[in-house]
């Protein structure tokens, strides 16, 4: 892979994006899980803190969030009422 592709990214509040995207690092293809911020230059930029694992583990990451979904929902911490982001 030779640019990022981004995935999704919503708006976390008003002066962040939540963003996922594939990139690569070191050689090495990535996925990143982050909110970004808009810099001074007017460019969007990465926050600190984030996720951000090899590809190899984007199979279990799935698996692991979808079950998070599942579980919130069964146990009723899903708002009914909040903003949908699909």
């Amino acid at each position: 892979m030779s640019a990022e592709i981004i995935i999704a990214e919503w708006p976390k509040n008003s002066r962040e994006t939540l963003r996922v995207r594939l990139d690569t690092f070191k050689d090495q293809a990535i996925v990143d899980c982050r909110a970004w911020y808009e810099g001074s230059d007017g460019t969007m930029k990465p926050g600190r803190g984030g996720l951000t694992v090899s590809i190899r583990h984007l199979p279990s990451l799935a698996r692991a969030l979808a079950k998070a979904v599942e579980t919130a929902n069964a146990t009723g911490l899903t708002p009914s009422d909040g903003p949908q982001t699909d």
